[in-house]
């Protein structure tokens, strides 16, 4: 999952400057608020309840959960923050929360109760998503001695947490962390693959499946991360090109990684989700009207071309959304909207 920037100034004075939509402009989606202010949305379900975070206090985040129109704080693990990463059909939550010891854990969240569920043998974890099973893939400590997040695992209903490992590189020593997983318990993430080597981290892509880690490599840099996963085993994410520190959204199905592109002007991209349709959503740069390319907003990429999802609403609604982070098949996206310098977690409902 990605973390959404702070907005410059300038970036707010350029977004608030952008001109009308042309008359001739047809919406296709309705911008619905589902969090409060400051809140961002990180993933939706089926029916369309949506999961995120918001500002509980100065300082302090708190994950929360909009089901049929109701906000819920999740609350934490009596520790100050918690964070939610996914939801499935079942309105069942999981994500990450500091406890009582100031320890970082992965979370599952059901009928008003946080469950801890707990790590590899050390003392931090964190949950990145969940499916319909009721399988979660995180990343957790392997030791007391190892750093945040030592390794991926994937946790199936009535057993503990499944160390998947790293990819396998020669002389390499490192992390790896799951952030994705389909019905097939297929799990996606990234690893580190070597020393660092300036400019980036060695750190790849991967899909784990029957018992064995692959490497989805990069399109020519050195880092690559993926995201999701949908039931066609098709996996989104970043990558860096040769000219390294360049990310750009890519596809990967069947051997092949695809560079999705940018949209006009920008220089940046990554995809965050996708959808059983094939249908990718995540963020992007492009080019403001003083020229820079730093204003970030999120897109729609299907049917081969990547949109910017504000020309799919209707911009006098007074809505600039800045990030996408997940699709369902019904085409509905959880987003993070801005209205001014406010921004908030929303909701895209395509319309008929």
């Amino acid at each position: 999952m990605s973390l959404l920037p702070s907005l410059s100034p300038l970036a707010i004075a350029v977004l608030l400057a952008l001109p009308p939509a042309a008359s001739a402009h047809s919406p296709r989606y309705k911008v619905v608020q589902v969090g409060v202010a400051g809140s961002v949305a990180n993933d939706l379900n089926s029916s369309g309840s949506v999961v995120g975070n918001f500002p509980f206090s100065a300082g302090v985040t708190h994950g929360f959960a909009n089901i049929g129109g109701v906000i819920t704080d999740l609350g934490t693990l009596g520790g100050p923050d918690s964070y939610a990463a996914a939801i499935n059909d079942s309105n069942v939550i999981v994500g990450t929360s500091i406890n009582h010891d100031g320890y970082r854990r992965a979370f599952r969240y059901q009928a008003g109760t946080m469950v801890d569920l707990g790590t590899l043998g050390g003392n931090n974890s964190g949950a990145g998503d969940i499916n319909n099973r009721g399988d979660i893939a995180g990343a957790a400590d392997d030791g007391p001695d190892s750093a945040l997040e030592g390794r991926a695992f994937l946790l199936r209903p009535g057993s503990g947490m499944h160390d998947l490992g790293r990819i396998e590189v020669p002389d390499a020593e490192g992390t790896s962390s799951a952030l994705g997983l389909n019905e097939l318990r297929q799990v996606v993430g990234g690893s580190v693959v070597g020393p660092y080597t300036p400019p980036e981290s060695m750190y790849h892509a991967f899909l784990y499946k029957c018992e064995e880690m692959l490497d989805l490599g990069t399109l020519g840099g050195q880092y690559s991360v993926a995201r999701a996963i949908n039931e066609r085993s098709q996996v989104v994410g970043e990558t860096s090109t040769p000219e390294f520190r360049v990310s750009r959204a890519f596809l990967w199905y069947r051997g092949t990684m695809r560079n999705l592109g940018t949209l006009p002007g920008g220089d940046l991209s990554s995809a965050t989700d996708i959808n059983d349709h094939g249908h990718v959503v995540g963020y992007a740069t492009l080019e403001g009207i003083d020229g820079s390319t730093g204003l970030q907003v999120g897109f729609l990429y299907s049917s081969g071309k990547m949109r910017d999802l504000n020309t799919l609403i209707d911009r006098s609604s007074g809505w600039f959304v800045v990030n996408a982070e997940a699709i369902n098949n019904s085409g509905q996206i959880a987003a993070t909207g801005c209205k001014g310098s406010t921004c908030y977690a929303v909701r895209l409902d395509p319309l008929p």
